[in-house]
């Protein structure tokens, strides 16, 4: 898991601290509180943490007694506001290309949240689906994205956007009433397996009212180039990760693989990896570990084949492995991700 999967871009948080700012909180102590560097928070190109920003929601629901203040912060925000893929959005020529963009883009705000454009018959299905282990309360990214999407989809096509249903992938609160007030009209469903906003695909095709084909190009050029910047591994870890992932096609890699693929000794990349606490072998069973959950997730390919891709010698040997990475067996993991 590389590093924009584990941060968000310090605008988007500049944006919920200018709101606390402008209802009379003291931003200044929120972020001592939570240790956040006001200075970062500035820096255009700074990413700030998924759990530092969990902190921080903590803290700003604290201070002002506001369990829904996520729903509340996004409502205001301007969704032009969110800079480069607001742009991107802008400038594309129908909602259905400027929702693909969005999802293509959607890491440079926020790498915790995947989203995905589903569409069956006549629905349309903007899905978030948490794909950060940091983000382990949802709700507050979730509800923000939703509202801001939502807002969002109208400004773009210059009418409303109906929404068929709201789906939340967290328990039903305690009150709902501010949720039936945003998001009025909809179905809303908590426990959900994902989060998302269903409308009817016949909005897919109207025109985005400000959509520029020569701007669409160079601000898509100026995100390529974000993105790429955004997802080059930061770190040795994160380094040895991608050639783990990479070379493991039927064979476990080895560090002395690994090691020539990064022009690096054995020795010192044992010694860089002891330096960001991790040894290299925890690394191989956390890539394998990513992989499997994805192909049991997928269900496509039978659990003996996941052992050979792999790189294990035996099933058994993977069974156990799994086990002992989550819990339980392969087999009892896809059968409870199949009725979940």
């Amino acid at each position: 898991m590389t590093q924009e999967a584990h941060s968000l871009s310090a605008p988007s948080v500049g944006l919920l601290l200018h709101v606390l700012r402008q209802q009379g909180q003291d931003v200044g102590a929120i972020c001592q509180q939570v240790g956040l560097d006001m200075q970062v928070v500035q820096d255009v190109n700074a990413r700030i943490s998924v759990a530092m920003v969990q902190d921080l929601w903590d803290a700003a629901i604290a201070a002002t007694s506001d369990p829904d203040l996520a729903l509340h912060v996004a409502e205001i925000i301007n969704p032009t506001s969110m800079g480069t893929i607001a742009y991107v959005m802008m400038n594309a020529a129908t909602l259905h290309e400027s929702l693909l963009k969005l999802c293509k883009y959607q890491d440079i705000v926020c790498g915790a949240i995947q989203t995905s454009l589903e569409v069956q018959g006549q629905q349309a299905f903007i899905k978030l689906q948490v794909v950060s282990p940091v983000l382990e309360n949802p709700r507050n990214a979730l509800d923000s994205e939703l509202v801001i999407y939502k807002n969002a989809f109208s400004a773009l096509v210059g009418q409303p956007v109906l929404f068929n249903q709201v789906l939340f992938a967290y328990p039903r609160p305690a009150s709902i009433k501010e949720h039936e007030r945003v998001f009025s009209g909809a179905e809303l469903i908590f426990d959900a397996k994902s989060s998302g906003l269903v409308f009817d695909a016949s909005y897919l095709e109207l025109p985005i009212v400000t959509a520029n084909p020569e701007l669409n190009q160079l601000f898509e050029k100026y995100a390529e180039e974000y993105l790429q910047r955004l997802r080059e591994p930061k770190t040795v870890r994160e380094r040895v990760q991608r050639e783990i992932a990479q070379l493991l096609k039927g064979e476990e890699p080895s560090i002395n693989l690994v090691s020539r693929s990064l022009a690096m000794s054995v020795r010192s990349l044992q010694s860089r990896l002891k330096e960001e606490g991790v040894t290299y072998q925890a690394l191989l069973d956390e890539v394998r570990k990513e992989i499997a959950i994805k192909h049991l997730q997928d269900n496509q390919q039978t659990i003996t084949d996941i052992a050979y891709l792999l790189g294990f010698a035996e099933p058994s040997v993977f069974s156990r492995s799994f086990k002992r990475w989550t819990g339980m067996p392969p087999a009892a993991y896809r059968q409870r991700m199949a009725v979940a």
